[in-house]
């Protein structure tokens, strides 16, 4: 990266980070990350940036990896309270009471192009979780709503699943999730359904589609990541 597209980056992240501020009182939408260190990506000739908090980083590059290996009975149960304990045992932070929402408001990601030294307006934004929800017909069965989280219900590791549900779609590590992210964001048409729900669709192999379902918070122009499932 050279030097003017990192300042170019820096200062579009800045006031997109403003803007998240002001339309959803997030303080947090500013800081908790240093932009030096980020992480370049190359997909079909394209760049990409990936702009994440330091908790966000280790959870897709070793935590969750962890996490599914050593406690796999916490996995997979249609229950968040178990992938966080899961979680938490692998990588303590804060006291555990508090840890659900630590990584649910301050845990987070950037997703840019670049195009020779300018930034691409289309720019995703990547949380672990949203919020957590009780099953519709079921209140003893709570889900991850929105984020990285939501997406991994459909993902497994090694045959461990990646989060609450029990689905085959191996993965060869969390972190891959990334690319199919930036494919599906950003090599694939946009269909809106409303005025703020858009979702896309990529061929994943033969036999399978994916489907990325996306939130557009039309007032900062920003994208969030709702879900990412298998298909036929």
């Amino acid at each position: 990266m050279t030097e003017t597209q990192f300042f170019t980056i820096r200062r579009f992240v800045e006031q997109k980070s403003l803007s998240l501020m002001k339309k959803e009182g997030r303080p947090f939408a500013k800081a908790g990350f240093d932009i030096s260190k980020h992480h370049e990506v190359e997909v079909e000739n394209r760049n990409f940036v990936v702009i994440a908090t330091n908790v966000f980083y280790h959870m897709l590059d070793s935590v969750l990896a962890e996490a599914c290996e050593k406690y796999p009975e916490l996995f997979g149960n249609d229950n968040v309270h178990g992938v966080l304990e899961a979680l938490y045992k692998a990588e303590q932070v804060n006291q555990f009471e508090d840890f659900g929402d630590f990584l649910k408001t301050e845990q987070f990601a950037w997703i840019l192009e670049l195009v020779d030294e300018q930034v691409n307006p289309k720019i995703l934004r990547v949380e672990l979780f949203r919020k957590i929800d009780t099953g519709r017909n079921d209140a003893s069965k709570t889900e991850f709503t929105g984020g990285l989280f939501h997406a991994f219900r459909h993902f497994n590791y090694k045959g461990i699943p990646l989060s609450t549900k029990r689905e085959k779609n191996n993965l060869e590590h969390p972190k891959t999730i990334i690319d199919l992210l930036i494919k599906g964001f950003y090599f694939s048409e946009l269909e809106f359904t409303d005025d703020k729900k858009c979702y896309s669709i990529s061929r994943l192999n033969e036999e399978y589609e994916m489907r990325f379902d996306f939130y557009y918070e039309p007032k900062t122009d920003i994208y969030f990541v709702n879900s990412i499932r298998k298909q036929n």
